[in-house]
């Protein structure tokens, strides 16, 4: 009987928590955490099995951020405010992936945009060291 009971309040419960995600009551999903890091932050991120040099500057030279690193397998490295701008100033990132091909250009807004435009932060998925393929983009920082 006491089994009976307490599997009926774990399906009570696992009942209301999924009616509570489902209805938007309960903040399920990386859509409604809150940010992690700060705006110009900058995170790379290697989902390739091979290590893979990456280099990133900043342009215009005015903020002068710049980075040259190895990025194990499987590994994400952050640099937290690694560009430091403005509100409303736009900042290209260019990512140089094993030195070979031409740089992949990204722009963001470390400090926002203006009205509502949060900070953001600049993502680099490195997906293939071998064949440098890598993509940006851009989340809410705080």
């Amino acid at each position: 009987m006491r089994r009976r009971r307490y599997l009926g309040t774990i399906g009570a419960v696992l009942g209301s928590v999924s009616s509570a995600g489902c209805m938007g009551l309960a903040p399920l999903g990386p859509e409604n955490e809150s940010p992690e890091y700060p705006g110009g932050t900058l995170v790379v991120e290697n989902t390739d099995q091979a290590a893979v040099d990456v280099s990133v500057t900043a342009s215009p030279e005015e903020y002068d951020a710049s980075l040259d690193t190895t990025v194990g397998d499987g590994v994400t490295l952050v640099w937290r405010e690694f560009v430091t701008a403005e509100r409303g100033d736009v900042v290209t990132l260019a990512a140089q992936i094993r030195e070979e091909g031409a740089p992949i250009e990204f722009q963001f807004l470390p400090a926002g945009g203006d009205g509502d435009s949060p900070p953001e932060v600049a993502r680099l998925t490195v997906k293939n060291a071998v064949e440098a393929s890598a993509t940006w983009t851009a989340t809410k920082g705080n």
